[in-house]
């Protein structure tokens, strides 16, 4: 074969492989462990499967399966009629045993998901919250409840619309986010769903790095989450690291509060972000 050739066959072949290295961006690895600490990603949707791949996922770190009003995935509820699996904190805490590996779920829910305005991460109420409230009661609600509140990506909101499902905020609508930092516990600073998912048109990592600046503004640390759409190998590639030698809730509570976490980030791939929003 001519060298003119050679290079049209090779030309012809990455061009017919660019969409998979587009789509497949992000590798999405395991995070590495880290003696005498323990992932913890509490913001995480996944969709139903056999109890096998459930419990494959959810026998590691600690996971929050985290309930809305629009995602018909796994809740806490579910876990605890699966084999192998025990509570510790009755109604918001259990340790979920599989092929001698042993890991975590905790109750969460995302109250006002799929409203505009800030959306909430109620973690460790054992009764749900009801989504109309005003953000501000719903945090008051989840303090009554002896919860932790966190903002989930604070910086976007839906739509309303397709394709486009999510937007940054407005001026306007940053003014009660500012308010909510006021009155939560952390504040959610990296968004694994917030990609850049079309170059140069929507980047929507900018969200997360105006999350940052506002936590640093309002003195919190910061914490990292999946917010997995459906798909199992989105949950746990980001969280926040804590000590594993003590694991109930309210110790799990002291260490968010009290900063005594360190934060893991990675970004969904596209692939798995569109199959996850678009497929499920």
């Amino acid at each position: 074969m001519s060298r003119k050739n050679f290079l049209t066959v090779l030309g012809a072949g990455l061009f017919s492989l660019s969409p998979y290295f587009y789509l497949k961006d992000q590798k999405m690895a395991k995070p590495p462990e880290k003696e005498g600490m323990v992932l913890a990603d509490l913001h995480a949707h996944p969709r139903h499967e056999s109890y096998d791949k459930i419990l494959k996922m959810l026998s590691w770190g600690i996971t929050g399966l985290t309930e809305t009003g629009i995602y018909n995935g796994v809740t806490y509820q579910d876990v605890l009629n699966y084999p192998g699996v025990r509570e510790v904190d009755r109604g918001i805490l259990a340790e979920v045993t599989y092929r001698g590996n042993k890991g975590y779920v905790i109750k969460s829910q995302e109250v006002l998901e799929g409203k505009l305005g800030p959306h909430i991460l109620a973690v460790g109420c054992g009764i749900n919250i009801d989504g109309i409230l005003d953000p501000r009661k719903v945090v008051e609600e989840i303090h009554k409840q002896g919860g932790l509140a966190i903002p989930t990506h604070p910086y976007v909101t839906p739509t309303g619309e397709w394709p486009i499902k999510y937007r940054i905020i407005t001026k306007q609508e940053e003014r009660i986010v500012r308010e909510l930092c006021l009155m939560v516990d952390e504040l959610e600073t990296h968004n694994s769903q917030n990609i850049n998912l079309f170059p140069f048109f929507l980047d929507m990592r900018q969200a997360n790095r105006m999350a940052k600046k506002l936590a640093e503004e309002y003195g919190f640390k910061g914490v990292a989450t999946s917010d997995t759409h459906s798909r199992l190998e989105q949950v746990k590639i980001s969280g926040i690291y804590v000590p594993e030698d003590n694991i109930s809730f309210e110790a799990l509570k002291h260490y968010i509060k009290n900063g005594l976490f360190e934060r893991y980030e990675q970004y969904v791939s596209r692939l798995s972000f569109l199959m996850g929003h678009f497929v499920g």
